[in-house]
């Protein structure tokens, strides 16, 4: 995308440089100069330059059809969402409290042992 403007192109640039680099600055109010610096502000490379328009376009087209993919999954997912709510809602109606009493039941009973018992005889 190029903007002719008098004397000036304006372009739409994407640019490439190392992670621990940063651009020069410009002698115009502004600008950056497309040199790669470190920190020392010594010159590492130059930062390689891609079309814009295409790359702008490329992610713009992706964003659409995203949009598009979760405008179209969205009722499936609503409904997936609305049928897991109501399969755990079930589920913890079943539950009972901790402080909830259980009724318990005797299998057996053991009758007590007599004192003349030989198991009880104290020795």
């Amino acid at each position: 995308m190029e903007f002719n403007r008098g004397d000036w192109i304006w372009e739409l640039m994407l640019t490439r440089r190392p992670s621990d680099t940063h651009f020069s600055e410009s002698s115009t109010s502004g600008g950056e100069s497309p040199l790669a610096r470190d920190d020392d502000n010594t010159l590492v490379t130059h930062a390689v330059l891609f079309d814009g328009t295409k790359t702008a376009l490329a992610i713009l087209g992706t964003g659409v059809a995203l949009g598009a993919a979760a405008m179209k999954a969205a009722p499936h997912v609503k409904s997936g969402l609305v049928s897991l709510k109501s399969k755990l809602r079930r589920r913890g109606e079943g539950t009972t409290d901790v402080e909830t009493s259980v009724p318990l039941t005797v299998v057996a009973e053991a009758e007590p042992e007599e004192p003349d018992s030989p198991r009880l005889r104290a020795v």
